[in-house]
């Protein structure tokens, strides 16, 4: 007997949605990686102005790149 047709899920239009999907996907991460990337260059270029103030002791990048606070 063979398996009734009607009911089996269309694969080629399931395969077609998640790339579809998948692809929408990848945009929106590129795009928050651009913006994100922004965001640091931006961080770092205050970071440096206020690094030029006078009598503003602001810590520095550790090895990692992470701005490194002191306990005193």
């Amino acid at each position: 007997m063979l398996p009734n047709t009607d009911e089996a899920p269309d694969v080629r239009a399931i395969v077609m949605s998640l790339a579809a999907e998948a692809a929408s996907l990848d945009a929106h991460v590129r795009r928050l990686r651009e913006e994100i990337s922004a965001v640091d260059a931006r961080l770092d270029s205050v970071h440096e102005s206020l690094r030029g103030l006078p009598g503003l002791a602001l810590p520095g990048p550790d090895v990692n790149g992470a701005a490194s606070a002191s306990v005193d």
